[in-house]
């Protein structure tokens, strides 16, 4: 007989032990996996979010094929244990890459994904059985009380792991520098890794105290099988035989009719989840789109002299998930009941509506960032000269009069519909300060409808004047500047950027002959050098910013300007907060009441069954996020967070449409 404290077994303290420290594992390594990928693994903002979200869809896929080795094969104390050194290998591995830098970049991403896979596999496959082995140490039904109250603390065990987690390793990743490096994933990974470490001693610390149940067969398996053996029956049965009037009956040979009768009340409720991987598309791009959003905003709280970072902002879910589960039973869903929003499923369509408004809100906060884009008429130009020589330049056109251009500056020449065309002639006068060989410059340059036709106005290597065209920058989707380095034709120094609020954070640029090469930048202050000389300090880079820095070199001397075309807006992160709060709401109304409806609306014989598929909506819906992210049909971010929006609201209307045919049952428990 078990030994028990309170009440309780005494096993079950290990396993919450164990809960607490793996989620937290799983969990902090989860939340700043996007950044590591973006700032130490170089990779753009749609290949990291395509890599997060496969690594989600093998976590929940996982789970499936846990619960049946655990069911069928090893039984779940075996199953979690050898999982659990899986998940450690993992993390280990995941550390390890972030740690080794004498490699070679494809290396390093391949040992990460390789620890990543092994991660997914342990952390999805142990998922169904924890809890399922916690609630195997009761005796019912003379413990039930117990029993309720152990699913309570367990579920606040996971979401206090990753509230921890969410909070923590940012911290490490950010707040701690090493290995001369300006953040520290070596440490942001390597804690998680040794928590999960910690779990295992937890759960085998505790097992001269299980009760350890022996597989049977799993339902999962059995359910699968009947529906294939239903299917197979089907087709292949001749019209002269009996037809059944359900065609799940056809597996009546084989399997009892309390078998077939408990599967179709399960697959009743699981044609219900046919839209739900839409909802799962939104809510998990919080450990993604959303992480990349924050680090275009300001995370700074003056009074406390500290920074939120991108990857703790959404801590925030945790936290509200924990009050608003009791604040919805006792007050919001009353209120809801009075205006008509009485039933599970009307809860569930309301909650997935709330979630299109966490992204139409998510879209204001991009576009905000954004800000407005310069554009032209379809039937004007315009013509942007830079002038990278120390002394004013005078330009002449033949189609829209005469321009005075500053040292180090650019002019924009407008041409409207009156007096377009295609060429233009320039007469360029250089100030006689400038000193070359020849002053003046008389080009033909090209001007396009609706689009900006930029010129270098430069010298050559025998001191000439030169006009050379450039390429235009755009807006880039991550959302960071866009630094272009302009420079005359003999200047080869090394500039390096360095961030004031971080020395260790430093971008270096060794200028080659092309004067028309552009780089992405982060967002933040910075200082420049040239050659470890100071040339300009406390340089703002703005989100979404497109930028020209002109270089003159001259008897040993460099003069350098900053020249922003466009720039959006630093707002601060806390502007996030209602699009997670919204995204919270959405999940207690949608995932809690879509379980509790799915518990109560078939036979507890199939919990598990309908655990699993509930599960493979996740991971459908972080594929749906992969396929849209491939596809890279938005140039736009903001126009990629209303799609899902709109996408949101159709597959609403298609459920309420669906759950409108339903009969709700009453199952009161399985006699089995």
């Amino acid at each position: 007989m078990q030994i028990k404290e309170n009440g309780y077994p005494k096993a079950v303290w290990y396993i919450f032990g164990n809960e607490l420290c793996e989620r937290f594992s799983y969990h902090g390594l989860k939340t700043i996996l996007v950044l590591f990928f973006t700032t130490i693994q170089k990779y753009d903002h749609d290949t990291s979010t395509i890599i997060f979200h496969m690594f989600l869809i093998c976590s929940f896929i996982s789970p499936l094929f846990g619960a049946i080795i655990a069911d069928s094969y090893w039984g779940k104390y075996k199953t979690i244990f050898i999982l659990s050194i899986v998940h450690a290998m993992g993390n280990i591995l995941v550390a390890i890459a972030s740690l080794v830098t004498s490699v070679s970049i494809d290396f390093q991403r391949s040992f990460t994904i390789i620890g990543l896979l092994l991660t997914s596999i342990g952390a999805g496959g142990i998922k169904p059985c924890v809890s399922a082995f916690g609630g195997d140490q009761f005796v019912l039904p003379d413990q039930e009380h117990q029993l309720q109250m152990f699913f309570s603390i367990f579920y606040f065990t996971i979401n206090l792991g990753s509230l921890l987690s969410s909070s923590i390793t940012p911290e490490l990743r950010k707040s701690v520098q090493c290995f001369g490096k300006d953040s520290c994933f070596p440490l942001a990974f390597g804690v998680p890794a040794i928590l999960m470490v910690i779990s295992m001693v937890f759960f085998i610390c505790g097992k001269n105290l299980y009760k350890i149940i022996k597989p049977k067969s799993s339902i999962i398996t059995t359910s699968i099988g009947c529906i294939c053996h239903a299917l197979k029956k089907k087709i292949t049965t001749s019209s002269n035989e009996g037809k059944r009037k359900y065609w799940l009956e056809y597996a009546d040979d084989k399997y009892s009719t309390q078998q077939i009768s408990e599967l179709r009340s399960a697959l009743a409720v699981m044609y219900l989840f046919i839209p739900v991987p839409m909802f799962y598309a939104l809510f998990d791009q919080q450990g993604s789109r959303w992480i990349l959003q924050g680090t275009l905003m300001n995370g700074k709280i003056d009074f406390l002299n500290w920074s939120i970072k991108p990857d703790q902002m959404h801590l925030i879910n945790p936290l509200f998930v924990l009050i608003f589960i009791p604040l919805f039973n006792a007050i919001v869903y009353p209120l809801l009941h009075k205006i008509g929003i009485n039933t599970p499923l009307k809860k569930v369509t309301l909650g997935g509506l709330i979630a299109a408004s966490s992204f139409v809100c998510a879209a204001v906060v991009q576009y905000t960032i954004i800000g407005q884009t310069f554009t032209i008429s379809s039937n004007e130009g315009q013509l942007r000269i830079y002038n990278n020589f120390d002394c004013n330049v005078s330009v002449s056109s033949s189609l829209v009069g005469n321009f005075n251009i500053e040292q180090l500056d650019v002019v924009h020449i407008n041409y409207n519909s009156t007096v377009f065309n295609e060429t233009d002639v320039l007469s360029i006068d250089l100030h006689p300060m400038c000193e070359l060989k020849m002053n003046t410059l008389k080009q033909h340059v090209f001007i396009n409808k609706g689009k900006v036709s930029s010129y270098f106005l430069t010298s050559k290597i025998d001191n000439e004047i030169e006009l050379k065209q450039l390429n235009e920058l755009k807006k880039l989707k991550s959302g960071n500047s866009n630094l272009r380095i302009l420079h005359d034709n003999f200047f080869s120094q090394r500039i390096t950027l360095k961030n004031t609020n971080n020395k260790l954070s430093e971008i270096s640029f060794s200028l080659s002959t092309n004067q028309d090469q552009s780089y992405e930048l982060p967002v933040g202050t910075y200082d420049l050098y040239m050659d470890n000389e100071p040339i300009l300090q406390n340089v703002d880079f703005l989100p979404v910013s497109i930028n020209d820095l002109l270089f003159h070199h001259d008897f040993n001397q460099t003069k350098a300007k900053l020249i922003t075309l466009e720039k959006g807006k630093y707002i601060h992160i806390l502007w996030q907060a209602p699009q997670i709060i919204l995204i919270t709401v959405a999940e207690v109304m949608f995932v809690v009441t879509l379980l509790e409806f799915s518990f109560t609306q078939a036979p507890l014989s199939m919990k598990s069954f309908l655990t699993a598929a509930n599960l493979c909506t996740t991971a459908f819906g972080n594929l749906l996020i992969v396929f849209i992210s491939k596809m890279g049909q938005f140039e736009n971010q903001g126009h990629e967070f209303l799609f899902y929006a709109v996408l949101m609201v159709l597959d609403m209307i298609i459920f309420m449409l669906m759950s409108t045919k339903y009969k709700y049952k009453c199952i009161i428990s399985n006699t089995q």
